[in-house]
């Protein structure tokens, strides 16, 4: 009985690889991956203080900028109005954030972070800048200034 050569899909037999060129030289791919592997970093990082990114996040934006709204705190942070109504709920529950009544009819409530909000991230930044300084990412200074204009680039692109 002759040996039979397992199927193979037709496309699997194309003898050039990917018809985009070469996956390590397809920027969104490099970042998308840098991406998670970060995120997998911030996670850890932030893990022992029992934080998650999305409200180091937020607690980063309302330092910066108390009384921010809600549907504010989602376009800062990339999400949708409902989720982020979630995830203040969560920190109000902790603590760490307090939503002040609206101003008026149909207003939206302010958002502030609270002491402890405050402590927390301030306990956590040290933990922060060191997993993510220029030398902790392979970086010069330089190199690492360049990346930061070039990532707001991009951001900067894709929302409009």
């Amino acid at each position: 009985m002759p040996i039979r050569a397992p199927y193979a899909h037709p496309m699997a037999t194309a003898s050039s690889g990917w018809s985009g060129g070469d996956p390590e030289a397809f920027t969104a791919l490099t970042l998308v991956r840098a991406s998670l592997a970060l995120r997998r970093v911030f996670v850890a990082t932030l893990a022992p203080h029992e934080l998650t990114p999305q409200q180091f996040n937020v607690l980063l934006h309302l330092v910066q900028e108390p009384g921010r709204s809600q549907a504010d705190l989602a376009r800062e942070v990339m999400a949708t109005p409902q989720s982020v109504g979630e995830l203040l709920r969560a920190m109000e529950e902790e603590g760490m954030v307090e939503r002040t009544p609206p101003a008026g009819r149909g207003l939206p409530s302010a958002v502030y972070a609270t002491a402890t909000g405050r402590a927390l991230l301030d306990d956590v930044t040290p933990s922060v800048l060191a997993a993510f300084a220029p030398e902790a990412l392979g970086l010069d200074p330089t190199a690492y200034d360049r990346l930061n204009l070039d990532l707001h680039s991009i951001l900067s692109a894709l929302e409009t």
